[in-house]
């Protein structure tokens, strides 16, 4: 009797592995080479009407294999088959151990790319999560959950890819979204704070009146590498007597020991960099 591949093949959606899905879809191509050749091969030497058994079986394993490489596919491209309810709240609960499930599908759905935009350099790029509406809604949700109730009131985000991740945040929780931007690109009055690089120094602008002393703010970046433009933000916000009660990102080099440079700022982050591909 002919295994129902399609079944084996849920089996592994929960593990939600680009590289497993491939796996799976390379085997299960070797899989109808090597049973179906075999079988048409052994069709040939029967009568007319046991050969036409012989190709339907082989036409139906092959058909079966059709279709869960096809599953395989689509698991590989959604990274997760989407949950079923109770699925769904395990995902928000975590496992026995504590583990957030939403975690591994943020952290599948960021690409590396090397060499960018120098070498030796592997680019956490999170245009892939947001191609992916399921990771992208987790990773807005893990924050929400976060911050909801800890009355915060400004949600300050570092251009660029803060402005991607802030306002949807700000939404939800009830708080008015500030962009902290490059240089000459407010038009308003501005008050500015400068920040070391590498070579050289830039800073960051924040316009007049935008907050107000008193109040509680969030700080979200996409990345948190060296710390210094975060450090840039919290002394701007301070200067004004906002309380910064949290710095937030969706990814961390923890190499470059930007956490260090915050002093005794919380830090939040979702994911660690991939240090390889």
């Amino acid at each position: 009797m002919l295994p129902d591949l399609t079944s084996i093949g849920f089996n592994f959606q929960a593990m939600g592995s680009i590289s497993i899905a491939h796996n799976i879809t390379t085997i299960g191509a070797q899989q109808q080479h090597k049973v179906t050749k075999p079988l048409a091969s052994a069709a040939a030497q029967f009568p007319v009407s046991r050969t036409t058994s012989f190709i339907t079986l082989s036409s139906s394993f092959a058909s079966s294999l059709s279709q869960f490489q096809t599953t395989c596919k689509e698991a590989k491209h959604q990274l997760y088959c989407l949950p079923t309810s109770e699925e769904g709240e395990e995902e928000k609960m975590g496992s026995k151990e504590g583990t957030d499930h939403r975690i591994a599908r943020i952290s599948s759905a960021i690409r590396v790319i090397p060499n960018f935009p120098k070498p030796g350099i592997l680019f956490q790029d999170i245009t892939t999560l947001l191609l992916d509406p399921k990771a992208f809604k987790d990773t807005i949700d893990l924050f929400v959950e976060r911050y909801k109730d800890k009355e915060i009131s400004v949600v300050a985000g570092i251009e660029a890819r803060g402005f991607i991740f802030g306002p949807p945040i700000a939404l939800a929780i009830g708080a008015k979204f500030v962009p902290m931007r490059k240089p000459k690109k407010l038009p308003g009055e501005v008050i500015s704070e400068e920040y070391s690089l590498e070579y050289g120094t830039d800073k960051i602008e924040m316009h007049v009146g935008a907050v107000e002393p008193g109040e509680r703010a969030l700080i979200i970046d996409d990345l948190i590498a060296t710390g210094g433009t975060l450090c840039a933000a919290i002394r701007l916000l301070e200067r004004v007597g906002v309380k910064v009660v949290e710095c937030a990102c969706v990814i961390e080099l923890p190499e470059l020991e930007g956490r260090k440079r915050l002093g005794d700022k919380p830090l939040f982050v979702l994911v660690e960099a991939a240090d390889q591909i």
